[in-house]
């Protein structure tokens, strides 16, 4: 049984079930994300209900305990291993038409997965850190550095101060720029696979001194997962790369919205268009007598 068949099985069960199984089941299946990462008393807790309630629900799926439950839960966002990403690249055909659809395909599943799983109160919490925080790090190594590059530029209205820390000058000067990164400040950080030791080496010190961290990353079986306060998943699959950005780019899109939905007015808008209009170009009008023969 895969994770994703759990939720199957938990909507095919749900006509059946008591009233109080009813909010178990509705909360997993608008939360699967948290549900996966959650303890017996936080899940019973999240859905109003006892913890022998849960014990009966998961048992009415025909699970054995929440052990299995929790495991199906986080299955569901376990990534290719190396060797199966090797096995399906040998096997996958090498015409340029199947690339390209294949491609297209993996894009368009990673952004299904990232829907499914999205929890609105996480991107509000996260914009809510970012606003208040006293600077926002960025950091990512590989191919996350120029991605967190992007999403600094895509958020930079929203933030007090920025620092990015993405590898260059190397090693030594990240650990003389993180050193006084702590309380007050946010780090955004990003790993997708092949993952980044030393993104998660840096993001441990970092937190520990006390920085709050938010993790972008494809999978809860993702290293960085483990060290983030809040956790934004963009499934990163592809049948020839070691990794997709296609899903965290949209994640990016979603977290500057709700920034510029909590923080922008109208009128700082129109401001801000007025400002930028001279740079840009324009088509000119048409005449009215053109616009009579088209």
């Amino acid at each position: 049984m895969t994770a994703i068949s759990l939720l199957d099985l938990i909507r095919s069960h749900r006509t059946g079930m008591t009233p109080q199984h009813g909010r178990v089941a509705d909360f997993v299946l608008r939360h699967p994300l948290q549900a996966a990462t959650m303890g017996i008393e936080e899940l019973a807790a999240a859905a109003d209900v006892s913890v022998a309630t849960i014990n009966r629900f998961v048992r009415g799926l025909g699970l054995d305990g929440f052990a299995q439950f929790r495991a199906l839960g986080v299955a569901s966002f376990r990534p290719l291993s190396p060797v199966e990403k090797l096995e399906a690249q040998a096997s996958a055909s090498k015409k340029d038409g199947d690339v390209v659809a294949g491609t297209l395909e993996a894009v368009v599943a990673n952004l299904r997965v990232a829907r499914s799983v999205v929890d609105a109160s996480v991107f509000r919490r996260a914009a809510e850190a970012i606003t208040a925080a006293d600077r926002v790090v960025f950091m990512g190594l590989g191919l996350s550095a120029p991605l967190v590059a992007l999403l600094a530029d895509m958020i930079l209205p929203f933030c007090r101060a920025q620092l990015i820390l993405d590898g260059q000058g190397g090693q030594e000067r990240m650990i003389r720029r993180a050193f006084h990164v702590g309380q007050g400040d946010v780090v955004i950080a990003m790993a997708l696979p092949r993952y980044s030791q030393a993104t998660i080496d840096h993001v441990r010190t970092i937190r520990a001194q006390g920085a709050r961290v938010i993790g972008i990353t494809d999978a809860l079986t993702s290293p960085l997962a483990l060290h983030a306060d809040l956790l934004l998943l963009g499934a990163a699959e592809h049948p020839l790369l070691h990794a997709s950005p296609t899903a965290c780019v949209a994640l990016f899109e979603v977290l500057t919205a709700v920034l510029t939905a909590r923080r922008t007015s109208a009128g700082d808008a129109a401001e801000l268009t007025r400002r930028i209009a001279p740079h840009l170009h324009s088509l000119p009008e048409e005449t009215p007598a053109e616009r009579a023969t088209s």
